[in-house]
């Protein structure tokens, strides 16, 4: 299934469309033991996309369904984060080896590349012990409660506000990340610029071919600040007293490095980050929603069927204890 919201439906039955595909696809993803590491990567991208669903239609949700479902896919990823976040900083060795001149540090970097191989297959270890067996079940259980899921008003309404609150933050993220300096600052910008892009992938079909570019772009984007955090979390790594690897001479070689790597990306990640949040919050939310009530409008059909659960004729929606009137 698309991660695509369909102009043609009804909002709270669009939701659940996308929010079973993403459920089932994360699912299927843990079931295939040979490709478990894969798997992983792929199931932990989709709890990443409902994450960014939810907070889009949060003004439109009560506050305890969104926090209910939001803390159980953020357990749900915490589980199935060592094995991945190994392999990332392998990537980054591997990516700050291939991108700056070698010197001093490589015996630093041949040393650490072996330690985080290690640390990988104890995780790879965890996860054929149960660790993936666990998630899969939390996601069956995640099912019947996204079953319900709505929003109030069942239009475009709610979005709007989600999309302005989530784009305002992200420019304020952006702000204080270069105002600061501080590495966490950097990571809080590129979680808001994850959720944008996701966002943006949901909302892609009100007007493709502009909305599709800004998705690329803010992938870009998201993959620069990626790259500085692995980076700074590599730094910590090495800054950790009771980790050697290497001389002091060949850690401070490697941490140079490091910097002056840092020193590219953050620069690139500027210039990224100031074309696509040169908008303020309301006027982009508002341009977004003056874009998707055309695109409604001069839908006739729906561009996929329903799901059974999705085909209710009641007026209210059943979540959990909690029952919430839609909009007739």
């Amino acid at each position: 299934m698309s991660y695509r919201l369909d102009p043609a439906m009804p909002m709270s039955a669009a939701l659940r469309r996308v929010a079973f595909g993403e459920l089932e696809i994360a699912h299927a993803s843990l079931a295939s033991p040979p490709e478990l590491h894969s798997g992983v990567h792929s199931a932990r991208k989709c709890l990443k996309r409902l994450r960014s669903l939810l907070l889009l239609i949060r003004p439109g949700m009560p506050e305890p369904v969104f926090a209910s479902l939001f803390d159980r896919l953020n357990v749900i990823s915490r589980r199935l984060a060592p094995a991945r976040d190994a392999q990332a900083l392998i990537d980054a060795v591997n990516k700050l080896d291939r991108d700056t001149v070698s010197g001093p540090g490589d015996v630093t970097i041949q040393s650490l590349r072996g330690w985080l191989t290690k640390r990988r297959q104890a995780a790879e270890h965890n996860l054929e012990r149960g660790t993936a067996s666990d998630a899969k079940r939390a996601l069956l259980e995640l099912r019947p409660a996204f079953a319900g899921l709505a929003v109030y008003p069942d239009d475009f309404t709610p979005l709007a506000e989600g999309l302005r609150r989530c784009y305002r933050e992200t420019r304020k993220y952006f702000r204080q990340a270069y105002a600061s300096d501080d590495a966490e600052e950097m990571h809080d910008w590129r979680k808001g610029v994850q959720h944008h892009w996701r966002q943006m992938q949901l909302l892609a079909t009100c007007w493709p071919s502009e909305l599709s570019a800004r998705v690329e772009a803010a992938r870009s984007l998201s993959q620069t600040l990626g790259d500085d955090h692995d980076i700074f979390q590599l730094c910590r790594l090495l800054a950790t007293p009771t980790m050697t690897f290497g001389t002091q001479e060949e850690t401070a070689a490697f941490l140079k490095r490091c910097r002056k790597r840092q020193k590219v990306l953050r620069k690139e990640a500027r210039a990224k980050g100031e074309r696509l949040f040169i908008e303020k919050s309301r006027p982009f939310a508002g341009r977004i929603e003056a874009y998707w009530q055309i695109a409604s409008g001069g839908a006739a059909e729906p561009v996929v069927h329903l799901h059974k659960e999705d085909a209710r004729q009641d007026n209210v929606v059943a979540f959990g204890e909690l029952r919430t009137p839609r909009a007739s």
